[in-house]
């Protein structure tokens, strides 16, 4: 399926984009999709190496070249981008566009690989680096915790609980002929979108995009996008500690509202009052006036009906903490805030949302958020949407919020001084 980005202003630069999705259960093929985007990104068979990869983009002009694996809902999602310099501003008249899809056909179409397995040496050293990675995320407190908490909110539901890369000890179970049969699995299966912006002409990009050997293939074209928000009376808890003299307290809420529905706007414009904005009831309140964290923000997922907050904590303040967080909630259902807050937050989230408009990557990423959800909002329905919320609208937001999860990595002092 191919997409073309009209022109919307003067642009210096083109990005290809595909984005590979696949239908089956998620969880057993995260380390498989992580390690695959490490070896398309960075060597295939006519480009044996990362210096032969890098030396292909100089003669691009500086071309930027890069594989991830990203997570929109329900779908696991192996993204290629391409970004080019626009041909009006390089000499001699390259077609930038023709070389670039040639160079994505040669990396996405004929990896690295040996007699139907990937090349064992390189396979080794990207399992290794990948593996290395993943065994150092406890090093990163906050992140670590953010995934702790994610696997305890979903428990045994490992295809929402896990880190979306997998673990060191999965990646060291591929091997590079199974990791290959997986790569052709999933070529004759994802559904594959295609964006092109930028100065462009519609015609000679479809005709590019047609010479990829997968874009006659049949795909499925309905893929699962919102995940079900968990429902429980139980809270569940979890706590673990380490070397260190600042605790991290992380927060699982439910919060049903999805993308596109009723209530999206008013979800979140209640987020950023409520711990996004450096002028959010949580920043203001905990941070600011009490002093009770050194951090703390909130995070709303609108593709799983979920709100976090995170906060960096001194270990004696855990209980004034959450007290006080559940204050800034109480606040927010009851319109217990400043109408200048409210006009400040919107104005806020208009002008970054203006600012963003100005780069073309954002401006991909938005309209393939519009391809997978079949819901496309324009910059104008946009701010309308966000100037329409009300105190009243916030409040039904801030009711449905309802405590679901909470983990605790406590620093080891505060451990010792209980003992």
């Amino acid at each position: 399926m191919v997409f073309k980005l009209k022109p919307f202003k003067p642009i210096n630069l083109k990005i290809i984009r595909l984005s590979s999705t696949l239908a089956f259960p998620a969880y057993a093929n995260f380390p498989k999709l992580a390690l695959l985007a490490d070896l398309l990104e960075n060597a295939s068979n006519k480009y044996p190496g990362e210096l032969l990869v890098s030396q292909k983009l100089s003669e691009l002009y500086g071309a930027s070249y890069g594989v991830t694996v990203l997570r929109y809902g329900d779908q696991h999602t192996l993204r290629v981008r391409l970004t080019l310099p626009d041909d009006q501003y390089v000499s001699g008249n390259p077609d930038l566009m023709a070389q670039g899809f040639a160079f994505l056909k040669e990396m996405i179409e004929n990896p690295f690989q040996r007699d139907g397995a990937f090349d064992t040496d390189y396979f080794r050293i990207h399992q290794t680096n990948l593996s290395h990675y993943l065994a150092s995320i406890p090093d990163n407190k906050e992140f670590y915790a953010t995934l702790k908490l994610q696997s305890l909110y979903y428990g045994k539901d490992r295809d929402h609980g896990s880190y979306l890369l997998g673990d060191a000890e999965s990646i060291n179970a591929l091997d590079p002929k199974g990791l290959f049969s997986f790569y052709q699995t999933f070529m004759a299966q994802a559904r594959i979108v295609i964006l092109v912006a930028g100065k462009i002409d519609s015609q000679s990009v479809l005709t590019l995009a047609r010479q990829f050997s997968f874009a006659n293939q049949p795909r499925q074209t309905e893929l699962g996008l919102f995940v079900k928000a968990r429902e429980s009376d139980t809270v569940v808890t979890g706590r673990d500690q380490f070397a260190g003299s600042q605790s991290i307290l992380e927060l699982g809420y439910r919060l049903p509202i999805y993308f596109g529905s009723d209530q999206y706007f008013a979800a979140m414009v209640f987020d950023q009052l409520f711990g996004v904005s450096t002028r959010s009831l949580l920043f203001t309140n905990v941070r600011e006036k009490a002093s009770l964290a050194y951090d703390i923000h909130s995070s709303y997922n609108s593709l799983a009906g979920m709100l976090t907050v995170q906060a960096g904590i001194d270990p004696q303040n855990l209980e004034k903490v959450s007290k006080t967080i559940a204050e800034q909630l109480h606040q927010a259902a009851g319109g217990h805030y400043s109408d200048d807050l409210l006009a400040g937050v919107k104005r806020s989230m208009i002008d970054q949302h203006r600012s963003q408009s100005d780069y073309l990557a954002t401006v991909v990423e938005r309209r393939y958020f519009a391809e997978i959800s079949g819901i496309d909002i324009s910059d104008k329905q946009w701010e309308d949407s966000v100037n329409r919320i009300s105190k009243a609208d916030i409040s039904k937001v801030a009711d449905q919020v309802d405590i679901q999860a909470e983990y605790v990595l406590e620093s080891q002092e505060a451990a010792d001084e209980d003992d």
